[in-house]
């Protein structure tokens, strides 16, 4: 079997982007919208001046933004409210080959993102070792390392998508920073003992957190 696959990754036009841009404006004026999640995937329907455009928009409303990223369009999220790279994702953002296993430099590198980008929270997965939420509480840099939990894993399929689910429905809901990295941790730990791509048992996921938050 052979599959071929082919697809246009150029930007949006500028009329498709204004066209984009007025059918989000609809949705913010006639909807109550708890928040925004961009999933950037590097295909060029978002671009550095709809980021800006609609950020811009959420923080004039108080509605928090939630940015799962790829390397394109990095510096382009200036002002959102959480940003969720990986560890790869991390040392391209911050241009710095650092050891995955000092947790000092993760911290540092996490740190320098936050302040580059002026967002309220780096997220940063950690695979198998967790997550680390990196913010600034009472003008003092905080890091909160959340440790993996032992799973059968059988498919990391979809668990970076649930995190960024997860933590954004938690920033919604106004949930402390430890919050929203415990509960979108335990949520994609789940969702790996799935195999394929698959939504996240709400009721497992309630057990797990009542049971250790």
């Amino acid at each position: 079997m052979l599959r071929v696959d082919e697809e246009v990754e150029h930007d949006l036009s500028e009329k498709d982007r204004n066209a984009l841009l007025e059918r989000i404006d609809r949705i913010l004026s006639s909807e109550k919208i708890d928040g925004i999640i961009f999933q950037d995937y590097n295909k060029g329907v978002i671009t550095p001046d709809l980021i800006t455009e609609v950020v811009n928009r959420a923080n004039a409303r108080n509605i928090p933004v939630a940015v799962d990223p790829k390397k394109r369009n990095f510096d382009a999220y200036q002002g959102v409210t959480l940003f969720k790279p990986n560890l790869k994702e991390l040392k391209e953002g911050v241009k710095n080959d650092f050891n995955p296993e000092n947790r000092e430099e993760i911290m540092k590198a996490a740190q320098i993102l936050r302040s580059n980008l002026k967002c309220k929270y780096v997220l940063t997965t950690l695979s198998e070792h967790g997550v680390l939420i990196s913010l600034e509480e009472k003008e003092t840099e905080k890091n909160i390392f959340i440790p993996a939990h032992l799973r059968s894993v059988s498919d990391v399929s979809g668990a970076g998508d649930t995190v960024i689910s997860v933590a954004s429905l938690c920033l919604a809901l106004k949930r402390s920073p430890y919050e929203i990295a415990y509960i979108s941790n335990l949520a994609g730990g789940l969702v790996c003992e799935e195999t394929g791509v698959v939504p996240i048992n709400k009721e497992k996921l309630l057990k797990e957190v009542l049971a250790l938050l």
